[in-house]
């Protein structure tokens, strides 16, 4: 088993789990999906399906992934996770045999998180990028918000959800004069105690993000160059 970096699996060990055996194949897939729909269903939804449908490929897509052997004959040689599954996804939605299965899966073993569907999920459908480029995009913040997961997580195991629930904007808008002093008293700590309780939360937000990117390549030396990546997609 890869080593662990903040509790997250890293190098692919969270994708060779999802292929062995039983429950910890279950588990395994089951996060995949729950971080990974989303730039599933963009991409899905990009290529001309409507929502239903790409509700039901999305859905089919990940039980297909479960009762196949794909997860058991990944290998991280073969490139990142990242393309790796949109692959998998383009060989799903070429077959018709699946695609005529996926509406009979919807109620399989694996269960989309559909109740974390909201607008924004439909905005890769109009934008006028290729699929490849809206699935990326989607990627990348499938990525930050699997970090920003594990982070309040964290915070709320150690009993400083309210510091996690102050401090969060901080992780992407800069502080105004006077927002420290007003924190200080909010969570009654000396304002000098404040800009560094903001810099850890903010480095290992970094940490996390890099775990969850580390989770995904093969090696650690890839890290840099899918974190570049994924930033790059963030800003098309």
């Amino acid at each position: 088993m890869a080593e662990a970096l903040g509790g997250v699996a890293t190098d692919w060990s969270l994708v060779l789990d999802a292929g062995a055996d039983g429950e910890r194949k279950r588990r395994a897939l089951e996060r995949l999906c729950r971080t990974y729909w989303q730039p599933v269903y963009a991409f899905i939804r990009r290529l001309g399906h409507d929502r239903d449908q790409a509700k039901d490929l999305t859905q089919g897509l990940f039980a297909h992934l479960l009762e196949s052997e794909f997860f058991g004959t990944a290998r991280p040689e073969r490139g990142s996770f990242r393309a790796y599954l949109r692959q998998a996804c383009r060989l799903f939605l070429g077959n018709e045999w699946q695609k005529r299965m996926a509406e009979k899966r919807g109620g399989g073993t694996i269960v989309v998180p559909w109740d974390e569907f909201v607008a924004r999920d439909e905005d890769p459908a109009v934008e006028n990028l290729d699929p490849a480029a809206i699935y990326d995009r989607q990627w990348a913040h499938a990525l930050l918000r699997s970090a920003l997961r594990r982070l309040e997580e964290e915070y709320a195991t150690s009993g400083d959800s309210a510091e996690f629930d102050a401090l969060r904007r901080y992780l992407t808008v800069r502080p105004l004069p006077g927002d420290y002093d007003q924190l200080a008293a909010r969570l009654g700590l000396a304002r000098g105690t404040v800009p560094v309780r903001v810099h850890r939360l903010g480095k290992r937000y970094q940490e996390l993000i890099r775990a969850e990117v580390a989770a995904t390549v093969a090696t650690r030396s890839e890290v840099d160059a899918e974190l570049r990546h994924c930033l790059a997609a963030l800003s098309r």
